[in-house]
């Protein structure tokens, strides 16, 4: 009988296959144990930091919130109580009708524009290209303004929504003219019936788009992109900058 068939050395070797393929699934089940425990790591790690980035924009937005208060406290303070105050003394020690009812019809302004700024009137019969038109129009003292529509006429955009785009753009406006240097803003608004994209470009300095969205005001708008459930990007070079928003305004229903 030829040695390979004596039992005992079947048996060895049968013995040695089963060690093997014992190993190789014990090497498996490690394995796929590591490899899961892994993806469980990881994904905590994702989750941890989703939470901490968004703590940090909840954070953002309350101190977003508290500027809000006090620019709006000192608009109060400042612009109409002070104006008030001097129509007061003037009416007081020096009647003249003529400066009166110009400081009536400043004061009068002066709450308009501060009411305006809270909640823009009529908000329900406005279109969302007349209320940027409207909201542009003061910085076209200061900047060379182009501003482009594509609109769909049977879109109907919430409210709501409404706000946050034109809140968006004054909080790039302002960057703009505080920061860039620029002389020129483009913007340019397209609707469809169900997508909104809205782009401003400058022809600034550009910044270090890193350091600037530490700031409180990139994060106001990051903050406002996660609540309206859409994507941005900002783009800058020594050229200019462009920041570039888009989302389904279907989401957000017609009211």
């Amino acid at each position: 009988m030829e040695k390979w068939l004596d039992p005992k050395t079947v048996a060895i070797w049968i013995l040695v296959v089963l060690a093997v393929i014992a190993i190789l699934a014990v090497s498996f089940v490690k394995l796929v144990r590591i490899n899961f425990k892994r993806m469980v790591e990881n994904r905590l790690k994702e989750s941890r930091m989703k939470l901490e980035y968004q703590k940090n924009l909840l954070e953002s937005g309350i101190v977003v919130q508290e500027q809000e208060r006090k620019r709006i406290a000192a608009d109060l303070h400042d612009s109409l109580i002070g104006k008030l105050t001097i129509l007061r003394l003037k009416n007081q020690t020096e009647y003249n009708r003529e400066q009166i009812d110009l400081l009536l019809g400043e004061t009068i302004d002066e709450a308009r524009r501060i009411s305006h700024d809270l909640s823009p009137p009529m908000l329900e019969f406005i279109e969302l290209n007349e209320l940027l038109e409207d909201m542009i129009t003061p910085w076209k003292k200061f900047l060379t303004i182009h501003f482009y529509t594509n609109i769909d006429t049977t879109a109907t955009i919430n409210q709501n929504l409404k706000i946050q785009i034109a809140r968006i753009t004054q909080e790039l406006v302002t960057n703009i003219y505080k920061h860039s240097g620029a002389s020129d803003v483009c913007i340019q608004l397209k609707t469809t019936k169900t997508n909104l994209a809205l782009v401003v470009r400058d022809n600034g300095k550009g910044f270090d788009y890193e350091e600037a969205k530490k700031g409180i005001g990139l994060q106001n708008i990051e903050l406002r992109m996660v609540y309206l459930r859409g994507s941005h990007k900002i783009k800058s070079s020594s050229k200019g900058s462009t920041a570039i928003i888009t989302l389904n305004h279907l989401q957000f229903g017609n009211q």
